[in-house]
């Protein structure tokens, strides 16, 4: 009979799996808008998810918590480059409308994968105290 420990491990590397599998689907499909196939990019996002999350369940990866220390400017300077990237947004969608489809929204597929599949990169990086 298996431990309380080793069944919650086993659920850690289940929900890492399962995030990192969503992550890539996204990105797959984000690359695949900029090539006006999101078709394709979203079937090789989902391969490239299916070998990953089989990798994370083979080596039995453990979902780890971790801390990280940010310098105090970290917060206005992503303001500062938001406010940029969101005046550049507006601009293109002045001068070229038909561009916000392919490119605005590729773009925020994959950063929505980036996010999801760095969320769960970071759950694996430190063991839990205890």
């Amino acid at each position: 009979m298996e431990s309380p420990i080793d069944v919650g491990k086993e659920h850690d590397a289940r929900h890492l799996a399962g995030s990192v599998f969503v992550a890539c689907m996204f990105i797959g499909a984000g690359i695949g808008l900029i090539f006006d196939r999101p078709d394709v990019g979203g079937a090789i996002g989902m391969g490239v998810g299916f070998l990953l999350m089989g990798l994370i369940k083979a080596r039995g990866v453990e979902a780890q918590p971790i801390t990280i220390d940010l310098p105090r400017t970290l917060s206005s300077a992503l303001m500062v480059m938001l406010g940029v990237l969101v005046i550049a947004i507006g601009g293109v969608i002045l001068l070229k409308p038909e561009w916000l489809y392919p490119y605005v929204v590729a773009m925020a597929a994959m950063a929505l994968g980036a996010f999801i599949l760095t969320a769960g990169l970071l759950s694996l990086a430190r063991k839990p105290s205890g």
